[in-house]
């Protein structure tokens, strides 16, 4: 009988051999074709998990996201709730009674203040408690002083001057009723302002060179200031001081005499007297432009004379509350 190719070979006698390198037949693989069709699904199968991984990898992701495990998604959902922005902290304006002596520290100023209603007076006390020199006018400080109700009556400036270390300088300042109310002041407020806490001024004058201008007035003096001006505000570029004097003894015009001398020495400065029926005016002119800061501050002292390309409001809002009118 013809022996079949499917009938297994008998390998009961196979023998190792012990020479090296010699070759021994230890079986033999069947030659069959649905070998190779399980080879072909095998691999079919790890393609579909191939491509279907990342699909399986984020359908677990987001199974979890749904879960409460403490941790936020980086992707809200529509179901959560927005958190309210976080307000800045914002400074509360402390109201102090003028009925009793008033004592606050800002910016290394201890300030002692008593507020006499029946005179309508001021008495201050600034100390510079910071252990070194400062100035009052790198800290414009105002004392505001108000109604029952809280309406403004008056503003005022204390005067920008320098205190030593632990030395104490005293100011009298007199109030007035700015609302015509005949109200008395019931509180008042001292702080530190900035130019941020101006309001823009607008300004409808304008000289013979189409420049904005202002005037602030007090007693018997006129400031006249001039300013260049863009979109974003004024500035200062020049300063008329004009001041009536009524007295003509010799002692004041020698004064006078004497102020116009120097001012005229300084470049980007010009001076003069005029007699009047009774006394004389003074009048300088100041070209900001011109005239060199050491220069103003040796001889041009005045504290309503302000650096050149000061903003419009600044002198507004401080000349208002130094006593001037200011339109």
């Amino acid at each position: 009988m013809k022996k079949s190719k499917k009938d297994k070979k008998n390998y009961d006698n196979v023998v190792i051999s012990n020479v090296e390198l010699t070759p021994t037949t230890i079986g033999e693989i069947e030659e069959n074709a649905n070998n190779i069709g399980g080879v072909l699904a095998i691999f079919a199968f790890l393609i579909v998990i191939i491509v279907a991984l990342p699909y399986v990898v984020n359908f677990i992701s987001g199974n979890n996201e749904e879960r409460d495990y403490g941790v936020i998604s980086s992707t809200p959902s529509g179901n959560e709730e927005e958190q309210p922005p976080v307000e800045e902290p914002t400074n509360e304006v402390e109201y102090l009674d003028v009925s009793t002596p008033i004592s606050k520290t800002i910016n290394g100023f201890k300030y002692d203040i008593n507020v006499d209603v029946a005179t309508k007076k001021i008495d201050l006390k600034v100390t510079n408690s910071s252990g070194s020199a400062l100035w009052l006018v790198n800290n414009p400080t105002y004392i505001e002083l108000f109604t029952e109700d809280k309406t403004l009556l008056d503003r005022i400036l204390i005067d920008k001057e320098e205190i030593v270390a632990n030395a104490t300088v005293s100011f009298n300042y007199t109030f007035i009723d700015n609302t015509n109310s005949n109200q008395d002041p019931v509180y008042l407020t001292i702080e530190t302002k900035s130019i941020n806490d101006y309001p823009a001024i607008s300004l409808s004058s304008t000289d013979i060179n189409n420049l904005p201008f202002l005037t602030c007035t007090k007693n018997n003096q006129t400031l006249v200031y001039t300013f260049q001006n863009d979109d974003t505000g004024y500035f200062l570029s020049k300063i008329t001081d004009r001041y009536v004097v009524s007295s003509s003894d010799d002692s004041t015009i020698n004064t006078y005499e004497a102020l116009t001398n120097s001012y005229n020495s300084i470049e980007g400065v010009d001076a003069d007297i005029t007699p009047r029926t009774s006394g004389f005016s003074f009048e300088a002119t100041i070209d900001l432009s011109k005239v060199s800061i050491n220069e103003r501050k040796r001889v041009l002292s005045s504290k309503a004379y302000y650096e050149k390309d000061t903003e419009a409001k600044t002198i507004y809002f401080e000349l208002n509350a130094s006593g001037y009118k200011c339109n």
